[in-house]
């Protein structure tokens, strides 16, 4: 009992985590793309990261089975996260405008709980569902407090729907992947696919557009560099496992509210190094996403164990 304790206990400081680390992934991504295409950076930045847990498993830090033997089995859950998921992202983001792409990519975890009962099975109690809704709706008015932007096409909306169909369904395949794969042995497949997935695309857009030097140099931009640094260690390997190893602990149905944090991260993170407006209702905001990942994992928690009684 007290071994459960203590692997739930890691499960939300991973998922703690993983939040900060995206939170403030969107400081280094806008720094970049001032300089570089979305699909190249994407390219670099996994570039990074495949150089960076292929080290760690040279060194003997992180044991990984051969990847024939596992190949077809995390084919799938590579291919959605996170290869097509920033794909939806990055195409949907480019065609939207900042409050449709950040009320869209909230409802995340509203997929996941639909998913984690169809495929996992999960029960959903009333706590939960009523918690993920009210960080929904905290979510919802910080976007709005930022204001509608114009300049958004219809395509994009229905393309962001992509992105957080890609996400929920990953946090079901890594879920289900826990079971057979240690945390590392997933990302270290994921990484792989990316890296391969983006540079591919990024070398065939840029020799289609004449730009293949543009491409190749475009990491030596000190910003750019430092994106990918970050973003690629960090973010891409770092948050990454943190994320399949709280699915690992914990329920997708349940991990999932962890999402809203990254939020509360990036709005903190806008007002203290790039001096963004904070009002009233982003401060309500930010408290209903705190109230909602509290309640989604404490009162459903205190549910269970009376349940047991």
């Amino acid at each position: 009992m007290a071994e459960i304790e203590r692997d739930r206990l890691l499960a939300y400081f991973a998922g703690i985590g993983s939040s900060v680390i995206f939170g403030l992934s969107f400081l280094f991504t806008k720094n970049a793309l001032e300089y570089t295409n979305p699909m190249y950076f994407l390219s670099y930045r996994f570039s990074v990261a495949f150089l960076t847990i292929s080290l760690l498993r040279l060194s003997g830090i992180i044991r990984i089975r051969p990847y024939r033997a596992v190949f077809k089995d995390l084919l799938l859950l590579s291919l959605v996260q996170p290869v097509m998921y920033f794909i939806f992202e990055n195409v949907g983001v480019s065609l939207s405008t900042s409050s449709e792409a950040g009320i869209l990519l909230s409802t995340i975890p509203i997929f996941v709980l639909i998913f984690a009962r169809i495929f996992l099975k999960e029960r959903l109690a009333a706590p939960q569902i009523i918690s993920v809704l009210t960080a929904l709706f905290g979510i919802t008015l910080i976007t709005a407090g930022k204001g509608i932007s114009a300049g958004s096409s219809p395509l994009g909306p229905v393309i962001l729907i992509g992105s957080t169909i890609s996400a929920a369904f990953y946090n079901i395949l890594s879920r289900k992947a826990s079971v057979k794969f240690r945390s590392w042995e997933i990302t270290y497949h994921m990484m792989t696919m990316g890296f391969i997935s983006f540079t591919v695309i990024a070398a065939i857009l840029s020799l289609s557009r004449g730009e293949f030097l543009f491409y190749i140099t475009g990491i030596t931009q000190p910003r750019v560099a430092i994106a990918a640094l970050y973003l690629g260690t960090l973010s891409s390997v770092g948050a990454f496992f943190l994320i399949n190893f709280m699915l690992s602990k914990l329920q997708a149905s349940r991990s999932t509210v962890f999402v809203y944090l990254s939020t509360v991260v990036s709005l903190l993170a806008g007002v203290v190094f790039r001096g963004e407006r904070f009002g009233s209702i982003q401060i309500l905001g930010v408290a209903l996403i705190l109230f909602g990942v509290w309640g989604a994992n404490a009162l459903t928690r205190r549910r269970i164990k009376e349940e047991l009684k």
